[in-house]
């Protein structure tokens, strides 16, 4: 496989990886932000918003990361580093999402679930 193969297999890992995350998240994540922001067109805009960045960063990663350059053919090594190149961006993207959302949870709602 020549550089630019090896390259397309690290994007299409990352697209991958990424919209199965949005899948999963998508239903439960835009009720959550249509409780925080009031409105369902505002909570629209930070869905969309936050399913950009759940693409741009894992591909930011792959692209920074990633070995297509080093390498010249997949091996196992080759993907396990564009997995974890993949799931780092992920990580980074669920928990800067995760953190913006937990300042705007009402404290009383927090405090209670943390009693229960």
């Amino acid at each position: 496989m020549n550089e630019l193969t090896l390259f397309a297999v690290e994007i299409i890992i990352s697209l991958f990886v990424s919209t199965c995350v949005i899948y999963i998240l998508n239903k439960s994540f835009r009720n959550v932000l249509i409780d925080l922001c009031g409105t369902e067109v505002r909570a629209q805009f930070w869905l969309i918003y936050s399913n950009l960045m759940l693409v741009i960063v894992p591909l930011l990663t792959t692209i920074i990361f990633g070995k297509s350059h080093k390498v010249l053919e997949a091996s196992f090594t080759f993907y396990k580093t564009a997995f974890s190149s993949v799931l780092f961006g992920v990580f980074i993207s669920l928990l800067i999402i995760g953190l913006q959302i937990t300042k705007y949870i009402p404290k009383q709602v927090h405090e209670q679930m943390v009693i229960d």
